[in-house]
């Protein structure tokens, strides 16, 4: 696995902070910042994902491939979520109705 270095900085608050988060998990620092960062990346990527859904941008499972979840776990996220990620609204259902019956009338 490839690795790069990489230089930041932080304010008093966030150190402080940093430095409680490294004595719960009894960790250095670049171990907490490396596990916060994986852990900020990944929600990134579920709200991320979650929006274009929204905006059916992207469908259901190209969204959880992105985010590295089953398809069941994104399908839950957007339920929790209140996203219709379907796209299928009432006028739809209501339109293919009007056109099976007519096919149904038609075969009679």
């Amino acid at each position: 696995m490839a690795t790069d270095t990489i230089s930041v900085r932080l304010d008093r608050a966030v150190l402080k902070d940093l430095a409680a988060v490294e004595k719960e998990w009894q960790t250095d620092r670049s171990e907490s910042l490396r596990r916060l960062l994986v852990k900020a990346i990944s929600s990134w990527k579920v709200q991320n994902a979650l929006e274009k859904l929204r905006q059916h941008k992207i469908s259901i499972g190209k969204a959880a491939k992105d985010c590295g979840l089953s398809l069941w776990e994104m399908m839950d996220l957007a339920k929790e979520a209140n996203i219709d990620w379907v796209g299928y609204s009432k006028g739809d259902l209501e339109r293919e109705l009007r056109i099976l019956e007519g096919y149904a009338e038609g075969k009679s």
